[in-house]
């Protein structure tokens, strides 16, 4: 399969645009709202339909990068220039977020975002709707946890969406052809609420950044505080008060580092709220190294706070988080033969002594560390099949390598604890230099690098520590993105092991494919988007050849 094959223009695929997915919620089926607010039944089934959208595949595109948030998670990692390819590239599938190829308004991979998230938005306005039938006082234990559920979804899909589309300037030395316009300045995304009429959304224009954490996500998560108080979750896929504060604390993160006023100390307060409200721990060397439940079993640690859940009766062979991310499965070439890895240039900055690093195979393989694997022949299966620093840290379902029905049946940890303590660590060192440190080396000497030892002499060092270090814990999980674009990190894939020139690129800072393109059929059904566009990423950063 030539690579080319999955480049698709969009304006060959019919996809419905954002105003006509604005409908009436009701009536349904003769049902009023009232009634539907008052029905458990039917609100549980509405509510539950939220996480569970998440990781539907083929709802968009039919494309094998087609699988939900799990899969903008690999998209995520794929931009930060943090994962290479170090196998059969025409079986990689998101070579298009590696070569920023296609990520145009055009073309239905620059699509992945938009239509995901207001889709999923449509789902928690569809609650949020049906329960505004009830006076907030009225609401009963369920309403008011279905309502809290459905508030926390929907700050967390807006905090992702004006992280993703806000233009943050691209300064590099390597960035050519890519200037941000004075009118876009400062936008984000389109606010779309439950009281957004279709009439609105054919002219509703880009938010700005202030806007959206002030209308939507904040006003959200207060409300969703309020109604989860009490609420005990069964699943981690659904939020709870822990994970509410932990949305929080990385809205505050995003604010702070926006220059707001008392944003950092807000921060700081609620990632350690959502450490205690949870009780929650770091995972251990034990738990992060396990070959049967490895990164893909929220119930087998107390360190994910939220997540996605499949089950063996919702999985495809070929459209799903573990068939792209694993290297130890036998079901599709996705995994083994594309042999996704970390950077060199980043596996090199990992002590020998912080075990996260045994989560890619050293070129000393067994010399170095005696890896775990699900499968009986992995010492051959590793220094045959697979390459030097290729990732071994997501693992098939149960330790299933051979039935994907099994294999690709996991959890995806959409927000750890860990992340928790290093938003408390930054929040606090943007405060007081010296406590930010402490924080940080607190967290590292106790749970990750018993050596450890960090000193920094201004904010940007410690931010650019911190950062390195969500790199490597959240490599694969979507997470390093955000830390990558706040504080323009860059990519630095020369002099390493990536293989093919069109993947390696050097950026000093952010790359313009991080500050993401409104689809084009978006603006032409939205007239108050014409002219309001990011600038299109292509060929704006030329390939380092090797």
């Amino acid at each position: 399969m030539k690579t080319i094959l999955k480049y698709i223009i969009a304006s060959a695929v019919a996809t419905a645009s954002l105003s006509g997915c604005i409908k009436e919620t009701f009536p349904t089926n003769g049902a009023t709202a009232d009634q539907v607010a008052e029905s458990t039944t039917a609100l549980d089934a509405m509510v539950n339909a939220i996480p569970g959208a998440l990781t539907l595949y083929a709802q968009n595109y039919s494309q094998a990068w087609d699988f939900g948030y799990p899969a903008i998670n690999v998209s995520l990692t794929c931009m930060t220039g943090d994962m290479v390819v170090l196998g059969n590239t025409g079986y990689d599938w998101f070579a298009n977020w590696m070569c920023n190829l296609y990520l145009s308004e055009d073309y239905v991979t620059g699509y992945q975002f938009w239509y995901n998230y207001y889709s999923w938005i449509k789902s928690c306005n569809d609650v949020i709707s049906t329960l505004s039938a009830v006076p907030e006082e009225s609401l009963n234990s369920d309403q008011r946890s279905y309502l809290g559920i459905a508030l926390a979804f929907r700050a967390q899909f807006y905090l992702d969406l004006v992280r993703l589309f806000e233009p943050k300037e691209c300064n590099g030395s390597q960035v050519h052809d890519y200037t941000i316009p004075d009118n876009i300045k400062d936008l984000a995304c389109v606010i779309v609420t439950e009281n957004t009429s279709e009439e609105q959304a054919k002219s509703n224009p880009r938010a700005t950044v202030t806007e959206v954490y002030d209308q939507v996500i904040f006003p959200d998560l207060e409300r969703a505080e309020r109604m989860l108080a009490d609420y005990a979750r069964t699943s981690k896929k659904m939020p709870d008060l822990s994970v509410v504060y932990g949305i929080a604390a990385r809205a505050y993160l995003e604010r702070g580092s926006a220059g707001v006023d008392g944003a950092y100390q807000k921060a700081a307060d609620y990632a350690r709220k959502a450490i205690t409200a949870g009780s929650y721990s770091p995972l251990t060397q034990t738990q992060w190294e396990d070959p049967t439940t490895g990164f893909n079993s929220s119930t087998s640690n107390n360190s994910w706070m939220w997540c996605t859940v499949q089950t063996s009766e919702t999985v495809h062979n070929l459209y799903s988080f573990i068939a792209h991310m694993s290297t130890e499965e036998d079901w599709t070439n996705y995994g083994k033969s594309v042999c996704r890895g970390i950077n060199s240039n980043l596996y090199a900055e990992i002590a020998d002594d912080d075990f996260r690093k045994h989560s890619w195979l050293d070129p000393g393989l067994f010399d170095y560390y005696d890896y775990k694997s699900c499968r009986p022949d992995y010492q051959t299966f590793f220094a045959n099949t697979l390459k030097p620093l290729a990732s071994i840290k997501f693992r098939p379902g149960q330790g299933n390598y051979t039935t994907y029905t099994v294999g690709n049946a996991v959890d995806h940890p959409l927000m750890r604890v860990e992340e928790m303590y290093l938003i408390e660590a930054e929040a606090l060192g943007a405060q007081n230099l010296s406590e930010g440190v402490n924080a940080l080396n607190s967290f590292m000497q106790s749970y990750r690098q018993p050596s450890y030892s960090f000193s920094a002499s201004s904010l940007k060092e410690l931010q650019e520590e911190i950062g390195l270090q969500a790199r490597i814990e959240f490599w694969g999980e979507g997470i390093a993105f955000w830390y990558k674009k706040r504080l323009a990190l860059g990519i630095h894939l020369a002099n390493s092991n990536c293989p093919d020139d069109s993947y390696r690129f050097e950026v000093d800072g952010r790359a313009p494919w991080w500050n993401l393109q409104i689809p084009r059929t978006e603006w032409q059904s939205n007239s108050a988007l014409v002219g309001m566009n990011n600038p299109d990423p292509s060929n704006t950063v030329d390939n380092v050849i090797e």
